[in-house]
C-alpha cells in the first residue's frame, strides 16, 4: 500500500499493484525489504504495508492508527502483527518512535534529522527542519552524539485561529 497525498488526502494504492507506484516509492519499499532481510527479518507483504503506511504518512501515527490504515488493504491482519512489524522497523532503523507527551507512542519514518512541533490543543505533530547554529555546533563538538530529540509545542495555526475566534466571541459576549 502506498499513500498518495497529491490530492491533499490519503489515497491508498495496493502493494499488489506496485508496478503502478512511483519509482521512488517502489525503490523505497525495495530498500526497506532489503534492510529487513539483511537484519534477518522475513519480508512479508504485511510488514511492507506497515512500512509503506508509515513512510508516506505525515501524521506520525500510533500503532492503532497504522493498524486501522493497513487493515483496509489486509483485513485479516492482527494488531499483534502490526506491533511486531513496527518493532522490526524500529529495530533496523527505518522508523523512529516519538514520545512527545502522548499516551501512545507515535512513529516517524522520515529519515532526515528534524525536530517536531506538537500542538497542545489537537495533539497534531508536524516535522520542523531547524538549521544548526554555529554556536550549538561548536558546543557539541566535545560530545559523541548518537541521536537527538527536539520538541517545540504550542498551538498550530488552525487551533490558534480557533482560539482567536473564541476569544473574540467571548469578549463580545461580556
Amino acid at each position: 500500500m502506498i499513500i498518495d497525498k497529491s490530492a491533499g488526502i490519503d489515497t491508498f494504492v495496493s502493494l499488489r499493484n506496485m508496478n503502478m507506484a512511483k519509482p521512488s516509492e517502489t525503490t523505497s519499499i525495495e530498500a526497506a525489504g532489503n534492510r529487513l532481510r539483511n537484519a534477518g527479518y522475513r519480508v512479508t507483504r504485511q510488514r511492507l504495508a506497515v512500512y509503506a503506511y508509515l513512510h508516506t504518512s505525515q501524521s506520525h501515527p500510533t500503532v492503532d492508527d497504522i493498524y486501522t490504515g493497513v487493515r483496509s488493504e489486509y483485513p485479516n491482519i492482527s494488531p499483534a502483527t502490526v506491533y511486531r512489524s513496527v518493532g522490526s522497523l524500529v529495530d533496523v532503523g527505518l522508523v523512529k518512535p516519538i514520545n512527545l507527551g502522548h499516551a501512545a507512542t507515535r512513529y516517524d519514518a522520515s529519515p532526515d534529522e528534524h525536530a517536531h512541533f506538537r500542538c497542545i490543543a489537537c495533539n497534531g505533530i508536524t516535522d520542523v527542519h531547524v538549521k544548526d547554529t554555529p554556536d550549538a555546533t561548536d558546543q557539541l563538538k566535545r560530545f559523541e552524539i548518537i541521536g537527538s530529540s527536539v520538541e517545540f509545542y504550542g498551538f498550530c495555526s488552525a487551533c490558534n485561529r480557533d482560539r482567536s475566534t473564541n476569544s473574540a466571541t467571548h469578549a463580545e459576549s461580556n
